[in-house]
């Protein structure tokens, strides 16, 4: 863990913090742009310099140090979509299970459906995917 400097008051706390123990103000860390490498605050959507999109990692990931990768994702999908388990990597349990029943209620044709979302996965753009299937509160992402 490192020590960051409160947005607000200027008192040092951990950088795993969500508020700040000494004023109370939510704990906003800083991350660099993915083209330019400019620091800005990691709630911001695009970069002020050279306008490139700002994708967040999602907070489990931030905390664990894990990210998602996409052709991971969706080789799984293509290989071992009728058992869900391209979301379990995504960490998506309940979208996992209901692949797992639809592919045995449907006699494997649900299968179909997961083998074109993986193609689809491995063929949109970073941002997207992130936006589409870690970063988002959404039970079952199909596409």
């Amino acid at each position: 863990m490192a020590l960051i400097n409160c947005k607000e008051c200027g008192h040092e706390v951990s950088d795993a913090a969500k508020v700040c123990p000494n004023c109370g103000a939510p704990v906003i860390r800083d991350v660099f742009c993915p083209k330019c490498g400019t620091k800005v605050p990691e709630d911001t959507k695009f970069c002020p310099v050279c306008g490139e999109k700002i994708v967040p990692l999602s907070d489990e990931s931030c905390e664990q140090g894990i990210t998602k990768d996409k052709v991971v994702a969706g080789l799984l999908a293509i290989f071992l979509g009728g058992l869900g388990i391209h979301y379990f990597y995504l960490g998506k349990t309940t979208a996992g299970l209901i692949t797992i029943l639809l592919s045995l209620c449907s006699c494997g044709f649900w299968y179909i459906i997961i083998f074109v979302q993986g193609i689809v996965m491995l063929t949109m753009q970073e941002d997207v995917f992130y936006e589409r299937y870690v970063d988002n509160d959404r039970t079952f992402p199909l596409f």
